[in-house]
């Protein structure tokens, strides 16, 4: 979102998308305690010790590839257990003589109107309220970043939704079941609690064991995607790009690891004093819903979207939300949906709907973005700012064959990944050595002076070099170490050699730059 409209929405998004990891990450502490103290009694605290040491220590040794391949398996196991659960409650009813029809029809007339905010159309706004969240938040997009192509990118996120809403479905269809074989609980606690019982009434021991493994690889599956989502938040939107801006990767990395335990030490902490599960997904996940959603597929669609329009949206659609939810539990003491059935799921509606109006009139009523933010997003405006090509280079000079000997090639799907790193050395004219470390900001702004390609749309800790609307293709320059400059790019498999023929280009212009310094780059071997 930075890149698109402005750094000014970075901050209160980071802000936004960190409470919403704590609270999903902690309903995923609180399952993993009700399914053990459930099925084998064991105490909630050390329910919560168990998870959060086995979390904290894989995404800590194997960062975020571990997080990415412990999903793939969690995941499978979480829909698999979906799928048991709905069907075992199916059985249970037709044992019974009751289809799922009947089952339904059971709940009241009212079930099958679409008309009146209850039922079947309650639970559509309950899929409207999640889903759109599902797609806007920060670990689907963190995955869609690492993703090795765009073809990888677009499956997964469908994928992801499909799964996602196929599980929600089968949540519906086992809802429908329990309200046959058990009395209608009183509650959001009591319903959750229906889930465990009827696999404890009616599953083998043996079974049980397995279905255990999948309850707890689905809370760890979100509790660490949630967790290095909001690390990242902390880590790069707010410390790098305000408090600590002269960090090196190394140093990041090293931080991020660290607030990883941390965001999971605060999760597991509130999860041993509350027990709804239901409830704080909602309501994380409305209240990221109705703030970042519009601004966030808007944007990337509707070139007319602006930075003003983005922060009201954010303002209006996410401060409502939080304004209803707090009317909701700390005065009015019962669901919105007894004020009017349009105010149902804690007022989503009139939250999104405010966010989609503020996005739309604001934006309409604001000077439109610059072409430069817009170009990586809409190809017609990037042939208009990147049309001009790149300068010939001379691929037979010997300091060409230099650098390109020592660039470092993957490849990874349709993407190649290029990566050149690059020592910098303080020298004086006789080649005596300088002690002095050269200050990242001011070699960021004098490189942009010199040479207009560099841009820093996110900060000055990543440069990059816009010679193309594909972001992901342009070289891309971040300070390594105190000493260090590493650069890479990610083109398409036929876009190799321009990029290679780039990254030389972006050499030449990091030695011009150092120069101003007294420094000198070397490429390391």
């Amino acid at each position: 979102m930075e890149i698109r409209y402005d750094p000014m929405i970075r901050a209160p998004v980071a802000v936004a998308v960190t409470i919403m990891m704590i609270l999903f990450s902690v309903t995923d502490f609180i399952g993993f305690k009700l399914v053990l103290g459930t099925f084998f009694g064991v105490e909630p605290l050390f329910a919560i010790i168990i998870m959060a040491a086995s979390v904290a220590a894989y995404v800590s040794i194997g960062g975020f590839r571990a997080v990415v391949w412990t999903d793939l398996l969690q995941y499978i196991l979480l829909a698999g257990l979906a799928i048991y659960v709905a069907i075992l409650a199916l059985g249970l009813t037709a044992q019974k003589g009751v289809s799922l029809l009947s089952a339904s029809l059971v709940l009241g007339a009212d079930w099958w109107n679409l008309f009146v905010m209850g039922g079947l159309m309650g639970a559509l706004v309950f899929q409207l309220a999640l889903l759109p969240g599902w797609v806007a938040e920060q670990d689907p997009w963190q995955k869609i970043w690492a993703a090795r192509d765009e073809r990888s990118e677009k499956r997964g996120l469908l994928l992801g939704a499909g799964l996602l809403a196929l599980v929600y479905f089968c949540c519906l269809i086992t809802a429908i079941g329990l309200s046959v074989l058990y009395p209608r609980p009183g509650g959001e606690v009591e319903a959750e609690m229906l889930y465990l019982k009827v696999i404890s009434d009616n599953v083998a021991p043996w079974l049980l064991a397995l279905l255990t493994i999948g309850f707890a690889a689905a809370s760890m599956s979100c509790t660490d995607t949630f967790a290095t989502s909001g690390a990242s938040c902390i880590s790069r939107d707010l410390i790098q790009r305000h408090l600590w801006p002269t960090a090196t990767m190394k140093e990041m990395l090293i931080t991020n690891r660290i607030l990883v335990i941390v965001m999971i030490a605060i999760s597991a902490s509130i999860a041993l004093n509350v027990n709804s599960i239901m409830d704080a997904v909602i309501i994380a996940t409305v209240i990221g819903t109705t703030s970042y959603f519009f601004p966030i597929i808007g944007g990337l669609y509707w070139r007319r979207a602006t930075k003003w329009g983005a922060l009201s949206a954010l303002i209006a659609g996410g401060g409502t939300q939080i304004l209803l939810i707090s009317y909701e539990l700390f005065w009015h003491k019962q669901p919105l949906d007894t004020i009017s059935p349009l105010l149902t799921e804690h007022g989503v509606l009139a939250g999104l709907s405010l966010s989609a109006l503020f996005f739309a009139g604001v934006s309409l009523l604001t000077p439109p973005t610059e072409d430069i933010r817009l170009a990586p997003f809409f190809p017609d405006i990037a042939e208009k700012v990147f049309g001009r090509g790149i300068p010939a280079v001379d691929r037979r000079s010997l300091r060409y064959q230099e650098v390109m000997e020592r660039i470092e090639e993957k490849m990874a799907g349709d993407r190649a990944h290029l990566h050149l790193f690059i020592d910098f050395l303080p020298v004086r004219a006789d080649g005596a050595l300088m002690p002095e470390e050269m200050k990242w900001d001011l070699f960021v702004e004098k490189i942009k002076k010199m040479h207009t390609l560099w841009f820093t749309p996110t900060g000055s800790h990543i440069v990059y070099r816009l010679s193309q609307a594909d972001m992901l293709a342009c070289v891309k320059m971040v300070r390594g170490d105190t000493s260090q400059i590493w650069l890479s790019a990610e083109p398409r498999r036929e876009q190799r050699e321009r990029q290679k023929d780039e990254i030389f280009l972006a050499y030449e212009e990091i030695e011009d730059a150092l120069l101003e310094f007294g420094m000198t780059p070397v490429i390391r071997a």
